[in-house]
């Protein structure tokens, strides 16, 4: 049946006027065609190929939005990277500005998926965007990169700085030198995964319980910091003339004037760098900043779980970014009012340099340790979400069925299982539902009852065991593989460059929609300025990556043809 008959049959079909509700996307009006183009007056609206197995658990607010996003961005890169910052720009006052400007392209970004979010509510985030506009094949590439690649390799990353924090906090301080790192420090790495994801393992409730007293622990250390700080400048203002505390550069020097740095190990000399290195250099920051604030687009993963995604993703995203940015900025005016500004540009570890530095070795040791709890929080937060993502790459046919299961390790439809110890596991066919095209209709039933809504939780349902434990088992294994095989700055530059890729092809596809799907409800609508600035951005971050590191990009396209290739045999 060509495009223009199907126009014409479905377009005889009663229309519901509440087919743009929140929980509602529009009716499909043609199956897909990957040979259509893009900007096209027909959306993709087919719904996904999943079992009838009850209704949508809606149980999260813009609460747990909010508490998964700083969980997942105050982790290991504001206690332990700022020198990355540091060392490419020119002066302090740059670097606090690098900050700010890296935390608001991000926020353009948070508020695009917000969008997108708000507009088409289902558990997947980018994976069912990229689905909806592009198609099936930019759906499955992403879920290919984001599960197999992206997602693990970060979870490898916060664990291996975990366990340094740990090092940090019980290494011996008069020691010349740190004993070296290798199958040891990654075998303790691995064990702190599983704890933190045996903890997830527990129910979703225990899950976001746990994030919201992360959240906590993180917030209190931030301000552990700002206090040292905000202390130090109380006692050069009170008593001027006594032996002071931290560094004295903050009072003595300009914030702004240009100084030597250490871009890693190469010194650079400001005055004499060409704009073009220069530019270099504060791209560098830009991208370290970024990396810092990833983790802003998590809250969509669980968007189909929201009570009202409309309202509270939107709140969520713009709250979680505003404490962030505000702690990251106060922070890092800490560090250099703690610490002589040469030191900040050589530490891996600026938060432990500072805590000993004004209060001895306990206060480094006790620092150290909640910075290890913050990646622990990251962890737990990034294993929450790639566990939902997981489940619905599933859904899709993108992985196999068995990922999709909650509540028991293997593929039986009918029964009981158990723990190995003998514990009782749930039914094995309960499945972790993804909101989809019609839910709310065929919930509703025919009458039309308003009162028999989707959004409603039979006890049934609340009494159920709704922890995706296979795909948990998945991302563990891919996770310990990265722990044991990959280095700590590989992982980071192939991390930030998957990301950024398919960051990019989903806010250009908001603009897409904008022009295809103009009637399309949209809770949530920020300026188009907005998600325009964050493509632009997106694309000279992800340009400037692939000239300074080419092997990681050619790693890239190599996963990208490889997924091309399994999409088309699978």
């Amino acid at each position: 049946m060509s495009v223009t008959a199907r126009q014409n049959s479905t377009s005889s079909l009663p229309r519901n006027p509440r087919q743009h509700n929140i929980d509602d996307q529009p009716l499909p009006k043609h199956q897909h065609d990957e040979n259509r183009p893009l900007i096209s007056q027909e959306p993709n609206n087919d719904p996904p190929s999943c079992p009838e197995s009850g209704p949508i658990i809606r149980q999260f607010s813009a609460r747990h939005g909010f508490v998964l996003l700083v969980s997942i961005q105050i982790g290991s890169g504001i206690f332990s990277s700022p020198a990355q910052i540091d060392g490419n720009v020119a002066s302090p006052g740059a670097a606090l500005l690098s900050w700010i400007a890296s935390g608001l392209l991000a926020w353009t970004g948070a508020t695009s998926m917000a969008e997108l979010g708000a507009a088409l509510p289902r558990n997947g985030g980018m994976q069912e965007y990229l689905r909806y506009i592009y198609g099936d094949m930019a759906a499955f590439l992403m879920a290919w990169i984001w599960i197999m690649v992206t997602k693990p390799a970060s979870m490898a990353i916060l664990s291996i700085l975990l366990m340094e924090s740990i090092e940090s906090a019980i290494a011996d301080p008069t020691a010349s030198k740190s004993p070296p790192a290798g199958l040891s420090q990654g075998l303790f790495a691995v064990l702190a995964l599983i704890f933190v994801v045996l903890l997830n393992s527990i129910s979703s409730k225990m899950s976001t319980r746990l994030g919201e007293g992360f959240v906590v622990m993180k917030l209190a250390t931030v301000i552990l910091i700002v206090v040292g700080g905000v202390a130090v400048v109380l006692r050069h203002v009170i008593s001027p003339e006594k032996a002071q505390w931290g560094g004295r550069e903050w009072y003595e020097r300009n914030w702004f004037q240009p100084r030597k740095s250490m871009s890693g190990e190469q010194p650079v000399d400001w005055p004499r760098l060409s704009m073009w290195e220069s530019l270099g250099h504060y791209s560098a920051a830009i991208y370290a900043g970024l990396w810092a604030y990833s983790g802003w687009d998590n809250a969509n993963f669980i968007a189909g779980e929201m009570r009202n995604p409309g309202r509270d993703l939107p709140i969520a995203i713009h709250a979680a970014m505003a404490v962030v940015m505000l702690c990251f900025e106060l922070a890092n005016a800490s560090y250099y009012v703690l610490l002589p500004w040469d030191a900040l540009g050589s530490s891996n570890a600026v938060a432990v340099t500072a805590a000993r530095s004004l209060l001895g070795f306990p206060a480094a040791a006790g620092i150290a340790i909640l910075v290890a709890i913050s990646c622990a929080g990251s962890i737990s937060a990034n294993v929450f979400v790639t566990a939902r993502l997981t489940v619905a790459a599933s859904k899709r046919g993108y992985l196999p069925k068995f990922f999709s299961k909650v509540g028991l390790i293997g593929t039986r439809g009918e029964g009981r299982g158990c723990w190995p110890f003998g514990f009782p596991w749930r039914q094995a066919n309960d499945y972790v539902r993804i909101p989809h095209v019609g839910d709310s209709e065929r919930a509703r039933g025919s009458s039309g009852d308003e009162g028999d809504s989707i959004n409603e939780e039979p006890e049934t349902v609340k009494e159920r065991w709704n922890i995706p434990v296979n795909a948990m088992l998945l991302n563990f294994l891919l996770t310990t593989t990265y722990i044991l095989t990959g280095s700590f700055r590989t992982l980071l530059t192939f991390v930030g460059m998957a990301e950024y890729t398919f960051f990019f092809l989903t806010v250009v596809g908001l603009l897409i929609l904008r022009f295809r799907e103009p009637e399309l409800r949209r809770p949530y609508k920020p300026i188009i300025a907005v998600p325009v600035v964050f493509c632009l951005v997106s694309a000279a971050v992800l340009f400037r990556t692939a000239v300074f590191v080419p092997l990681q990009a050619v790693i890239l396209v190599l996963l990208f043809v490889g997924g091309v290739v399994v999409h088309r045999c699978r």
